[in-house]
């Protein structure tokens, strides 16, 4: 899994591309094959939400909270079965939840075939640079406050003024500090 990039260790398009890791991780999914690479709890691979934040409860007293779903899944068993461990027994009114989980993960099993990774943002799940693109530029369109910046009434100097500082551009003292500028 990809490091904050930071001190020497990060420069360059190595950099800028560590940057945005988050933001691809929330952009893709998993599809299941064989289960091997792929955390069970901590991965995004059923459902639209990564199952140690629909179940926190049971997370918590997850024996394996860093488990790949191979290692949760008993072959041995039939056809086969999830093989989920806690570090202690159910009270009665924690069985819903291990109902609810044991419901969602019946209409998964693993399979021969390798996992595959999914990207949300393009069609038919994969990756296109241009898709990418335009899921960035429409996010930051969409988020940016045009409407309320370029208003009536207000100084032209105002308005370009916010228009810099909005995208960053303007030297503040904390961004003068950042770039190691002596300031008064």
């Amino acid at each position: 899994m990809a490091t904050k990039a930071n001190g020497t260790f990060g420069v360059g398009v190595w950099k800028e591309i560590l940057k945005e890791k988050d933001w691809c991780w929330e952009n893709m999914a998993f599809t299941m094959g064989n289960g091997t690479k792929i955390r069970f709890w901590n991965d995004l691979w059923c459902g639209c939400t990564v199952l140690s934040q629909r179940f926190p409860h049971l997370y918590g007293m997850a024996a394996h909270r860093n488990g790949i779903i191979e290692e949760m899944w008993d072959q041995n068993v039939g056809q086969g079965d999830w093989d989920l461990r806690f570090v202690r027994g159910f009270n009665d009114w924690e069985l819903d939840m291990v109902g609810n989980l044991l419901h969602i993960l019946r209409g998964y099993k693993p399979t021969l075939e390798e996992n595959a990774v999914f990207w949300k943002g393009g069609r038919n799940g994969q990756f296109k640079v241009k898709e990418a693109y335009n899921l960035v530029v429409n996010t930051v369109a969409n988020n940016f406050p045009k409407n309320n910046i370029w208003v009536d009434k207000v100084p032209t100097k105002t308005l370009f003024f916010a228009w810099e500082a909005t995208w960053g551009k303007v030297l503040t003292l904390d961004r003068l500090s950042e770039k190691r500028v002596a300031t008064p």
